[in-house]
């Protein structure tokens, strides 16, 4: 039984029990209108027993926080080995729109041409498991387009004829499937008037050194060799053991050169006919980029995002056996069309690949039906009020070791700055996917239709106008700040109400979350990072050499204590970059002054019940300890302790233990609000801070 309808039926009872009215009229009537008296009472009551339920009270709050605010957590959401080996309060929220998606997507499909086509992709994914057959075929035809495959060609693949680098521009060029290397064209990261093309490492399948990650990774791609191409299981084993074994090579080869460096320290711009004599006798960049842009697509410079990744690679490869390498490329390309049908619930998988191919209008579907006015004057408020706060904090004496110069251009780019609703409402759709054919029966032919669309967009990019950075799949649920556009993007997943927030519960709750969420994205814009950038997103050093200094002495300060820190039994990496632990540090300070100035308003404004309203009766808290719980339970998770070396490892988030302990310690007014004394462990002498 899930946490709400447990209260609710709490509530029920306490309610019937003093009140003979009909029970079945009563319900029907909170069910069909949430804003009766009777049902903010209930709301309200939901979330003060799931606030509780995750509370372990026989932790002192100060000396451990965070198992204080989520000690109960994995009870409730445990991490699974297989399925779910970490959860979180975000995965709710995505499950949350998932079964909005779904909804829509089973529904009947009418005259909208757009709707029928995402559906007809989606009902083509579900039709794998009953057609498994048609699918092994266009399976075949894709991996034939580009050679063949010595796992399953043999004796008739040849060696000779191989080249990886040309095989990989090729699926590039079509596709826009980035194997080994991957090509982009953005923004110009210098002046994001223009676009440019960048070159570096891909998105690796895997990304860290942990035995269990390659054993799970080994035991899914034997099962679909055997499934879907026949492959006899020793063989697959065999196979499977080389394709990692290579592709952990190449993670290696960049992961440890790029530990702790900014965007800004590793990437550099070069001269094509210079890099071509550089890698000349292995990889004729050039020739490369002519096969996966075009040729009269390359220009005469490209941004190189970190060199030593192409040092690694060309080791790598060279001390590789060709027929590893063949059968790694082809399969790496044969990922976007499988379907896992181990997972259980194809459906799932295959609304989640709905997400992935059509991530802009899947969100501006579900905007579209499930919109709120509202909600979204909310977030506009809350940010204004948000960014108010760091506007005075810049005006004032706090931060007076930034220099007045330094502090009057933060002030432009701070007004600069934008929120948007991610909701695509201004998109072109129509005209995006005019020319895509999707049909109802062949799901590889449907993606290969979109990688097509997709490649051929991003080809047009170079001589046309800038777009803007999206990543739709990642950025529909959860908030991101666009360095290049010095702009904040609110997801559609995060407007669903009562995860977070609502208009029964105290706003207390409001600022611990959507706040803090909003103050730390815009912190990004002024982080290690961020700072590099100005106004209008361009790579432009605005801090004067003594402020930088003093930024420098206090960025060190959060390297020395996160380091200090300990997880899976290892100590957290020593990293230069600190962006996300400045924004955890300064966002939860913002987002609490935020609340204090509402609260401030609300008491001049003579606003009546304001203390009642701003706490939960059934909890002992005020509502200062609220907003910290309330901030806590966000990062309340559970991870399979077989995995939690490789999280802290490769994420570049501390563990979510250490992003609340870590911001908590650092803000002296938590440890007044619960009392602590001047020697726990949530209050340490000495403090990090920079904003």
């Amino acid at each position: 039984m899930c946490l709400i309808t447990f209260a609710i039926l709490l509530f029920l009872q306490q309610q019937f029990s003093a009140d003979a009215a009909p029970m079945e009229n009563t319900i029907v009537a909170a069910k069909d209108d949430l804003n009766t008296e009777w049902a903010k009472q209930i709301s309200r009551q939901a979330k003060a027993a799931e606030i509780h339920v995750m509370l372990n009270t026989k932790v002192n709050p100060c000396v451990d926080f965070y198992q204080y605010a989520c000690g109960n957590w994995h009870r409730h959401n445990p991490a699974q080995l297989l399925n779910h080996i970490m959860t979180d309060r975000f995965q709710l929220i995505a499950a949350a729109f998932d079964r909005r998606l779904e909804q829509i997507l089973n529904e009947p499909r009418d005259d909208n041409v757009l709707e029928a086509k995402v559906k007809n992709f989606y009902h083509a994914c579900e039709l794998v498991k009953k057609d498994d057959v048609r699918y092994r075929v266009s399976l075949q035809h894709a991996y034939q387009e580009f050679g063949k495959l010595p796992l399953l060609d043999g004796e008739d693949w040849k060696e000779e004829e191989f080249n990886w680098w040309e095989t990989v521009a090729n699926i590039q060029h079509k596709y826009g499937k980035q194997i080994i290397l991957a090509v982009d064209i953005m923004a110009d990261i210098a002046n994001n008037t223009g676009n440019k093309v960048y070159i570096g490492p891909p998105d690796f399948s895997i990304s860290s050194n942990t035995k269990i990650f390659s054993v799970l990774q080994e035991l899914t791609t034997v099962e679909h060799m055997k499934r879907f191409f026949g492959v006899e299981e020793a063989k697959a084993k065999a196979v499977a053991k080389e394709m990692i074994k290579f592709e952990r090579a190449l993670v290696h080869g960049g992961s440890d050169s790029r530990a702790g460096l900014t965007l800004h320290d590793l990437l550099a711009l070069k001269p094509v006919e210079k890099l071509r004599e550089i890698y000349n006798e292995s990889l004729d960049l050039q020739r490369f980029l002519e096969l996966a842009l075009g040729v009269d697509q390359v220009p005469d410079s490209v941004y190189v995002y970190d060199e030593k990744y192409f040092v690694s690679i060309i080791q790598v490869i060279a001390e590789t056996p060709k027929h590893v390498i063949a059968n790694y490329i082809i399969w790496q390309m044969l990922q976007e069309y499988l379907v896992d049908l181990e997972k259980g619930n194809v459906g799932k998988w295959c609304i989640e690949r709905t997400k992935k191919y059509f991530g802009k209008y899947v969100d501006y579907m579900v905007y579209q039906r499930y919109k709120d006015p509202r909600v979204e004057r909310e977030v506009l408020d809350v940010w204004e009020e948000v960014r108010e706060t760091f506007r005075t904090e810049l005006h004032g004496n706090k931060l007076d070791w930034i220099a007045n110069s330094t502090r009057e251009y933060a002030l432009e780019k701070l007004d600069a700055m934008r929120l948007y609703i991610n909701s695509y409402e201004s998109e072109n759709f129509t005209a995006e996917y005019a020319s895509l054919q999707v049909t109802r029966n062949n799901y590889v032919e449907n993606v290969q239709q979109i990688l097509q669309m997709e490649s051929g967009k991003k080809l047009q990019r170079l001589r046309g106008p800038v777009m803007p950075l999206e990543a739709p799949e990642v950025l529909s649920f959860t908030p991101a700040y666009n360095i290049l556009e010095n702009s904040i993007k609110i997801p559609v997943a995060l407007l669903q109400p009562r995860h977070f927030w609502g208009p029964q519960y105290p706003q207390a709750l409001k600022y611990a979350t959507l706040g803090y969420l909003i103050a730390h994205e815009m912190v990004h814009g002024f982080d290690d990072d961020g700072r590099n950038y100005d106004k209008a997103g361009n790579l432009h050093g605005w801090w004067d050499e003594k402020s930088t200094y003093q930024f420098e002495e206090r960025r060190k300060c959060f390297q020395a204590q996160y380091h200090n820190y300990r997880y899976g039994g290892e100590q957290l990496p020593n990293d230069v970059s600190q962006a996300e632990n400045i924004a955890d540090n300064a966002g939860v300070k913002l987002a609490y002054e935020a609340y204090q100035r509402w609260l401030s308003a609300q008491r001049a404004a003579n606003a009546t019940d304001i203390e009642s309203r701003e706490t939960f009766a059934q909890l002992h808290f005020d509502n200062q300890q609220l907003f910290f719980i309330g901030f806590a339970q966000l990062w309340c998770d559970d991870v399979q302790s077989f995995f939690r070396t490789a999280v802290a490892a490769s994420d570049s988030y501390v563990p979510s233990i250490y992003r609340v302990i870590g911001a908590l310690s650092n803000f002296q007014e938590f440890s007044w609000v619960f009392r602590c004394s001047q020697d726990a462990p949530m209050d340490p002498e000495f403090k990090c801070a920079i904003y």
